[in-house]
C-alpha cells in the first residue's frame, strides 16, 4: 500500500489532484472531512475548542458551526496555530486508524492518497506517508479562484496570512506539480506524474 500526501495552499488545487487520482483507483482520506468530523459535541476535542475559543463557535445543532470557528481561528495566525495545536493530533489518531484499517483488508488498495492542506504546519503526518505531492500556484492565482467561488477577498487574505507558503512546502515535498494555468493543464500534469511516478509504484 503506497501512501502519498498530497499538499498545497488554499485555491492551489490539490483537492482537483485528490479527485483525479480515485478517478486512477486511488482511496482519498480527506483531512478536512476528517477535522469536520472532529467539530461534533460528541467529539474528544468539543470541549477544548470552546474553551479555546468561546461558546460563539457553538452552532444551533450544537455542534461546532465551522463558519464560526473559521472566523476565530482564522484572525491572526497565532490563533489559528492555537486550534492547530486542538486538532492535529485528533486528526493524526482518526488518520492513523484509517490506514491501519485499510491495511488490514483483504486486498489493501494500492494507492492512498491523504489530502493534507496543513502537511508543513503538522509534520508529524509525515510519518504517515511514503511520498508528498505540492500543488503549487502564485498567490494572485489561488485568489482569483477563491474569489471566483465565492469567498470574500478578506477572508482570503486572512487564510493565506495563517499558512505557510509555497516555498516552505516545496522543503518537504518530494514532487511539485505547478497549477497557475486551467484545469485542463493541471490534469495534463497529474497523468503525466501518474504514468511516470505512481504507476511504477502501485502497479
Amino acid at each position: 500500500m503506497y501512501v502519498l500526501a498530497i499538499t498545497g495552499g488554499i485555491g492551489s488545487g490539490k483537492s482537483t489532484a485528490a479527485a483525479f487520482l480515485a478517478a486512477r483507483g486511488a482511496v482519498v482520506l480527506d483531512l478536512d472531512a476528517i477535522a469536520h468530523g472532529l467539530l461534533r459535541a460528541d467529539s474528544p476535542v468539543f470541549a477544548h475548542i470552546v474553551s479555546a475559543f468561546g461558546s460563539d463557535v457553538v452552532g444551533g445543532s450544537g455542534d461546532i458551526d465551522h463558519a464560526a470557528l473559521a472566523r476565530a481561528a482564522f484572525r491572526s495566525r497565532e490563533e489559528a496555530e492555537k486550534l492547530d495545536a486542538i486538532m492535529h493530533p485528533a486528526i493524526y489518531a482518526a488518520t492513523a486508524g484509517a490506514l491501519d484499517a485499510l491495511a488490514l483488508q483483504a486486498t489493501p488498495p494500492r494507492l492512498v492518497v491523504l489530502e493534507v492542506p496543513l502537511l508543513v504546519e503538522a509534520p508529524e503526518f509525515l510519518d504517515l506517508v511514503d511520498a508528498v505531492l505540492a500543488i503549487s500556484a502564485a498567490e494572485d492565482t489561488r485568489e482569483e479562484r477563491l474569489v471566483a467561488r465565492g469567498m470574500p477577498l478578506d477572508e482570503v487574505d486572512r487564510r493565506m496570512s495563517c499558512q505557510a507558503g509555497d516555498a516552505e512546502r516545496r522543503e518537504i515535498a518530494d514532487y511539485v506539480i505547478e497549477n497557475d494555468g486551467d484545469e485542463l493543464s493541471l490534469r495534463a500534469a497529474l497523468a503525466d506524474f501518474f504514468d511516470k511516478e505512481l504507476a511504477p509504484r502501485v502497479s
